[in-house]
C-alpha cells in the first residue's frame, strides 16, 4: 500500500510541474485516444534463480539479464470520458546459465528466454482547464506475465501468472504535433523469483512523447523504468483524426 501511495503522489506532482511549465502555450487539439501503435523494445529483466534437475544433486542456476522484441499498443474512446486500452509486449531475454553437481560446476550454456506481457483494461480521464489540452487519467488493468525459459537439462523454469493493477497519470499536448506524458503504475506482476515461480509486486514509473509528423501519424516514444525497466520507440496510427 506504502508504494501504490508513493506512485499516487510522484505521478500528481509531475503533473503539477507539468502543468505548470506549460501553463503559458497555445491552445492545442484534446489529447486522443483512439489509436494504435507499433515499436521496438528494449528491455531489462534481471532475474534469476536456481531448478534441481532429475539428477540427484544436480542444479541450474539461470541469470536472465536484458533483451528486446515487440511491442503493440492500442487505445479506443473515449465514451463519457471512459476508454479502453491494450498493451502487449514480447521480448527475448539473455540468459545465462551454470550446471553444478555436488557443488562443483560441470557445465555451462548461454540462451535467450521469452518474456511476454499484456495489460489490458479501462480507463477515465479528467480534462483539466489549461492553456495546452491537458488530462489527468486513471486506469484498472487485468495484467498478465508468462516466461517461457525452457530448460537447459531437464528442469523447467517455465512460469506464468495473472492479477490485477492500476495506473494514474498525466497527458498533455503541448501543440497539434505534440505529446508529453508521465505517470505512475503499480501491478502484482512486478518482479519473478525464478526459484520458487513466485510473482511480486512493483510499482513503476513512466516518461514518453508523441511527435506527429504527418497528419494522423506519430512517432511515439516511451521510458519505464521498474524491476523491468524498458524503453520504446515506434509509430502510432490515431484512429480519430479529423
Amino acid at each position: 500500500m506504502q508504494k501504490i501511495h508513493s506512485a499516487v503522489k510522484g505521478v500528481l506532482l509531475i503533473g503539477i510541474l507539468l502543468s505548470a511549465a506549460l501553463s503559458s502555450s497555445t491552445m492545442a487539439q484534446e489529447v486522443r485516444y483512439g489509436w494504435l501503435d507499433m515499436s521496438y523494445m528494449a528491455q531489462d529483466a534481471g532475474v534469476s534463480g536456481t531448478q534441481p534437475t532429475d539428477t540427484p544433486g544436480q542444479s541450474v542456476d539461470a541469470n536472465g539479464t536484458d533483451g528486446a522484441g515487440i511491442r503493440f499498443r492500442g487505445s479506443a474512446g473515449p465514451w463519457h470520458n471512459m476508454y479502453m486500452f491494450i498493451d502487449y509486449a514480447s521480448t527475448d531475454i539473455d540468459v545465462a546459465a551454470i550446471v553444478t553437481n555436488l557443488g562443483v560446476v560441470t557445465d555451462s550454456a548461454d540462451d535467450e528466454f521469452d518474456l511476454t506481457t499484456i495489460r489490458g483494461g479501462l480507463g477515465v480521464r479528467f480534462p483539466i482547464g489549461l492553456g495546452p489540452a491537458t488530462d489527468i487519467y486513471a486506469e484498472v488493468s487485468f495484467d498478465s506475465m508468462d516466461l517461457d525459459l525452457g530448460q537447459f537439462v531437464d528442469e523447467n523454469w517455465d512460469t506464468d501468472d495473472q492479477d490485477t493493477g492500476g495506473a494514474i497519470g498525466v497527458r498533455a499536448m503541448l501543440n497539434d504535433d505534440w505529446e508529453l506524458r508521465a505517470y505512475g503504475r503499480y501491478t502484482n506482476l512486478g518482479d519473478v523469483d525464478l526459484t520458487s515461480g513466485e510473482f511480486d509486486s512493483d510499482t513503476v514509473f513512466g516518461v514518453g512523447f508523441g511527435w506527429q509528423i504527418v497528419r494522423g501519424f506519430s512517432i511515439v516514444g516511451d521510458y519505464e523504468t521498474g524491476e523491468f525497466s524498458n524503453w520504446s520507440i515506434g509509430f502510432r496510427l490515431d484512429l480519430d483524426e479529423n
